[in-house]
Parts: C-alpha cells; structure tokens; sequence
C-alpha cells in the first residue's frame, strides 16, 4: 500500500509537470511570445542543415507509420494480444489511452487554430498545435514501454523493446520538424498532451495490470 502510494505521488508530479508544460505553451503559441518563435526557428534551422533528397524521401515514408490511423491500428492489435493473454483491462486500457489521445489533440487543433508552417516539404492538411503525429506516437510508446515491456520475461527483449520504442519516438518528433510539417513546440506539446493524459487514466484507474509491480 506504501509502495502504490508513493507510485501515485509520483504520477501526480508528472501530471502537473506535463499539463502545466502544455500549458505554458499554448499560451505562448497564441500570444506569439518570441521565446516561442526563437524556439522554433532554432530546431527548424538545425534541420535545415541536414537536409537531402534521400533523406526527405525517407521521413517522408516514416511519416505514413506515425499517422493517429496508424498508432490506432498497432494499438487494436496490441489490445487484442493482451486481451488473449487474459489481461482485460489492460487492453480495454491501451484502448482508452489511444482514442482518448487523439480526440484531445483534435479537440486542442480546433482551440488553436496554429497555421503549419510554411515551406512544408511535405502535403499536410489541418492546424498544427499540438502534433498529432507526435501525440499518438507517444501514447502507443507509453504503451509499449509501461504495459508490454514489463510482461516481457527476458531483460533482453525488455531493453530492445525499450530502445526500440524510444528511439521511435525520438526519430518521429524529428520528422515533424524536419519536414516542416510541424513547429517544434508542436513537437513538444505532443509529448506533454500524451503523457499528462496517461498520467490522468493512471491515477483514475490504478494499476494497468493487477499482477504489474509498481
């Protein structure tokens, strides 16, 4: 019981930090704050430099694998895995956490009304704050890391599982900037809607899994 409520404590600071980092910026973005726009244009110019038409093409690609479509898909099937294996809740969970995310960030799209940013290299329709691609993302890791990893039973597939689910997001946010699809606080947001909204569903429910150390 002492365990759990430390775990709750420490849920309810990664709530606050996240929500209150949301925050932070879409106030910035919709008083156009210069921190914001200096934020921005530094990433954006650091991706600049490293620009290439095969490696346009690339994030291009990698970008149709980060769709709220997509993340959907991955996440029904993550569900039903679990929903095999008998964990229940869990896949009603990964259900929740996903669909829940991505009618947020269209919720947040339509308060913000943020143009993309210009000269996209790539055709992408809507608003812009938050990413939607990064918010989706981030939930179906969130996933990953806090639901299957820990019902892994070999260290090694936990780390590589690790790894590889990190690095996914990582190179995920770096698309959105790259092709100029996204600003980065678009990013950012992103990542701080998805895990203030895990945060949320976490201490509403408890343990994802009744058998899952905390």
């Amino acid at each position: 019981m002492r365990i759990r409520q430390q775990a709750n404590r420490y849920w309810w600071l990664i709530i606050l930090f996240a929500w209150l980092s949301f925050l932070i910026l879409a106030i910035g973005v919709h008083l156009h704050a210069s921190w914001v726009t200096h934020f921005d244009q530094g990433l954006q110019q650091m991706s600049v430099t490293v620009r290439e038409p095969s490696r346009t093409a690339f994030f291009k690609w990698f970008a149709l694998l980060g769709t709220p479509t997509a993340n959907v898909i991955v996440c029904l099937g993550i569900a039903a895995g679990l929903w095999l294996h008998h964990h229940h809740f869990a896949a009603g969970w990964v259900l929740t956490a996903q669909v829940g995310v991505n009618i947020l960030t269209a919720i947040f799209k339509t308060i913000m009304l943020r143009a993309r940013p210009i000269h996209k290299l790539a055709v992408q329709g809507g608003y812009s704050f938050p990413s939607g691609h990064t918010t989706s993302t981030a939930t179906m890791v969130l996933v990953l890391l806090l639901i299957v990893v820990p019902l892994c039973r070999q260290a090694f597939w936990r780390y590589l599982l690790g790894l590889i689910s990190l690095s996914w997001l990582a190179l995920m946010g770096f698309d959105r900037i790259y092709l100029f699809v996204h600003y980065p606080s678009d990013v950012l947001a992103g990542l701080c809607l998805a895990l203030g909204w895990w945060g949320i569903l976490r201490l509403a429910f408890g343990r994802v899994i009744p058998n899952q150390q905390e």
